[in-house]
């Protein structure tokens, strides 16, 4: 099922839209020109945020991949660790596998630290007090490439990170909303009318992720990691099925979308239950590969 929308924009949004795309019709955007821009834009969230594209959760981002003539590619990506935004509309795509390549290649490995994410004195702003954001982004990736042909590779994100405490968990997504297996860009009206239907769970983004629960989490298990699958792929849920039983797994949840699998094989190092995942690669590549748009980006995006 393919649903199609155009979806009008801001005018404040159009307006910045608009500067991206007098530059790019004689040329094309650099890197640093349009990093720039990026980071004199406006938050997500305010007045003029572009609220009709819910996949892709950065207005910059939105901004960037419309913001250049068609035919061009382009890349809007955070890395992790590093401060601002790039955007790469000469080599795109270079900078996108960059991107794909630091979350594959990632230490996949997760530990129980001792820390309550609800205390208050783990708050993000008691780590970060100057910009709270900055714990987010100090531990989160996030890529979304516009190819040549207009379609949308991404948004993708990875967190290094679960709630408040660094190295509890790890998790891939993809942005893009599915529905019956297809993907698709709808409105947030419609993403909230198909993601539940009489409790029923239809609409959803295929994501895979491993992490501890806390330590006073009533449902904790020693020695046992929560792995996380989203995926209507018949082929990789049989593979995570088969490599949850390989780790000693209880395949606790498979409804179809979602399979969750506690593995028993996490180990004690220096006191601190510890897990490395053998498939982080195998399922995070999975997800990134499969996380382009069936449609333009022109076809649900009208400039007025």
């Amino acid at each position: 099922m393919n649903i199609k929308k155009i979806i009008p924009l801001s005018l404040a949004a159009m307006s910045v839209m608009g500067a991206f795309t007098a530059c790019s019709d004689n040329k094309v955007v650099g890197a640093d020109e349009q990093t720039n821009t990026m980071a004199q834009g406006t938050k997500p969230g305010s007045s003029n945020s572009l609220k009709g594209i819910p996949y892709l959760k950065e207005e910059s981002a939105i901004v960037a991949l419309v913001g250049v003539s068609r035919g061009t590619a382009v890349t809007y990506s955070h890395v992790a660790g590093e401060t601002g935004y790039q955007t790469d509309s000469v080599t795109a795509h270079e900078s996108f596998d960059r991107a794909v390549q630091s979350i594959l290649n990632i230490d996949p490995t997760v530990r129980l630290v001792d820390v309550n994410p609800n205390d208050p004195t783990v708050h993000f702003a008691t780590i970060y007090p100057d910009d709270p954001g900055d714990f987010e982004k100090n531990h989160t990736t996030y890529v979304a490439m516009k190819d040549e042909d207009g379609l949308i590779h991404g948004d993708i994100s990875f967190r290094d990170s679960y709630k408040s405490a660094v190295g509890l968990g790890k998790d891939v997504s993809c942005g893009i909303t599915y529905v019956g297996g297809n993907s698709v860009q709808m409105s947030f009206e419609d993403y909230r009318k198909t993601y539940y239907d009489n409790s029923h769970y239809l609409g959803f983004s295929s994501r895979y992720e491993v992490y501890f629960r806390e330590k006073d989490h009533p449902m904790r298990k020693a020695l046992t990691v929560i792995k996380y699958l989203e995926s209507t792929d018949s082929t990789v849920r049989e593979e995570f099925k088969k490599d949850c039983t390989l780790e000693n797994g209880e395949l606790v949840q498979n409804d179809g979308f979602r399979m969750t699998c506690w593995a028993t094989n996490a180990e004690l190092k220096d006191g601190i239950e510890t897990y490395t995942d053998p498939y982080w690669k195998k399922y995070a590549t999975y997800i990134i590969e499969r996380c382009v748009s069936n449609q333009s980006i022109y076809d649900f995006i009208q400039l007025f």
